[in-house]
């Protein structure tokens, strides 16, 4: 197993590296309830039980993915927490972007790149989730998931997958993204505690579907679909939209080509 890289930045400090775990999600949970600080790291080279959005699972094989979840004990009210999602997707892509990658944003978090094929792929998940002790007071945990493709060729058929290696036309060696990943989302966290208006504007920059008709769907529940054409992002990060009955923001949903 590989060691980490020295990363000179408010993040991943201190850290624990793992050759395979079930969810580095779990693992940095279990480590924030014994008391982790903020920015503690945990990276692992392959997980078998990775957490993705709307209980889908994020599996990875051993050397292929960057793997890592981070305590974060942001400064920011309840209203605003959406933002420490967009902040992550925004760090990844920027860190992608360092790579070599030309990368963009697909809301709330997921990092998209150019596939062999030339359409946009998923390049990196993002998940975030927030939790409330009486040790925390007004201030939450969050424990921040991000799993970033970076050497895979192939995915399975009908997976829109992309990886740093494909995107680039070069080898990328795993840990390569970590440093700048994190300095990166140390800078957007920043940003959100400080400049959010900063932060909504370079992630609007990126947005995948801005003034283009769009459907939002709502994976395990009863909520119909709404469509309408996306506006941008709303102060708590919310998604505009302009619907048939007016503007709507949507705070939760999966983002699809309308019907």
């Amino acid at each position: 197993m590989s060691s980490l890289p020295i990363v000179a930045c408010p993040l991943g400090h201190p850290a624990r590296h793992f050759a395979s775990v079930g969810s580095t999600m779990a693992e940095a949970a279990a480590w924030a309830a014994a008391g982790a600080p903020h920015g503690a790291l945990v990276v692992a080279e392959a997980q078998t039980a990775g957490r993705g959005r709307h209980g889908r699972t994020w599996t990875a094989a051993p050397g292929e993915s960057l793997l890592l979840s981070v305590v974060l004990r942001p400064r920011l009210p309840a209203e605003r927490l959406a933002l420490v999602g967009l902040a992550a997707g925004l760090g990844a892509a920027e860190a992608a972007e360092a790579l070599g990658a030309e990368a963009r944003l697909k809301w709330p978090n997921d990092v998209l790149a150019r596939a062999p094929c030339g359409s946009l792929a998923k390049l990196a998940g993002v998940l975030a989730e927030a939790s409330w002790t009486r040790d925390t007071g007004a201030r939450p945990v969050v424990i921040l998931g991000v799993g970033l493709n970076v050497r895979q060729t192939a995915f399975p058929a009908g997976l829109s997958a992309t990886s740093l290696r494909l995107a680039t036309g070069r080898d990328v060696e795993r840990l390569a993204p970590l440093g700048p990943l994190l300095e990166r989302l140390a800078a957007r966290l920043a940003d959100a505690e400080h400049a959010p208006d900063a932060l909504l504007a370079a992630v609007e920059a990126r947005l995948v579907s801005v003034g283009e008709m769009r459907a939002v769907r709502f994976p395990g529940t009863d909520r119909p679909a709404l469509s309408g054409t996306v506006l941008g992002l709303a102060p708590d990060g919310a998604l505009r939209l302009a619907t048939s009955a007016g503007e709507r923001t949507v705070h939760a949903g999966e983002v699809t080509l309308a019907a």
